[in-house]
């Protein structure tokens, strides 16, 4: 008798005994839009946490810095896991319906095996969403707290 209780506690003990894991794959890498441009394969695989504007539209679904003109910088596809729950479900459906500009904190994992999206060799498949700072649909025009007013990047002889 003394042996099957001492069986049973030990299975419900290994049972409740948390999961050991890898903290590098849940933690993610706080990463400026300028570190991220500067060389964005060199965050393949990992999971990071950036500030950006989400543009997003028909055919359109981007990350662009929102300190600086983008002009040089990577293009970069954005997709939705799908598994947003909680504060992130509920800022995301709050997102301006059809076209438009959100400021935020998107955390997620970095992939460049692409093309994705539209071609771009980057894609950032978001799992969370943090502190959105301002949003507006498209039919309103560019907001202001979008960089604009950048210099062309087409040469003139």
């Amino acid at each position: 008798m003394c042996l099957r209780i001492l069986a049973v506690l030990l299975v419900i003990t290994v049972c409740c005994m948390p999961t050991v894991g890898t903290s590098t794959e849940t933690v993610p890498q706080d990463v400026t839009y300028a570190q991220f441009a500067r060389d964005p394969s060199s965050f393949s695989g990992k999971r990071i946490r950036i500030r950006a504007i989400f543009v997003y539209g028909f055919e359109l679904s981007t990350l662009r810095s929102s300190t600086q003109c983008t002009e040089h910088d990577p293009p970069v596809w954005v997709d939705f896991d799908g598994t947003l729950r909680g504060k992130s479900k509920k800022l995301f459906d709050d997102f301006p319906k059809g076209m438009g500009f959100v400021l935020a904190k998107f955390v997620g994992k970095i992939e460049t095996a692409g093309p994705y999206g539209t071609g771009q060799r980057v894609r950032l498949v978001v799992d969370q969403i943090e502190d959105v700072e301002a949003e507006q649909n498209a039919k309103r025009g560019i907001p202001v707290w979008v960089p604009h007013n950048c210099p062309s990047s087409s040469k003139t002889d």
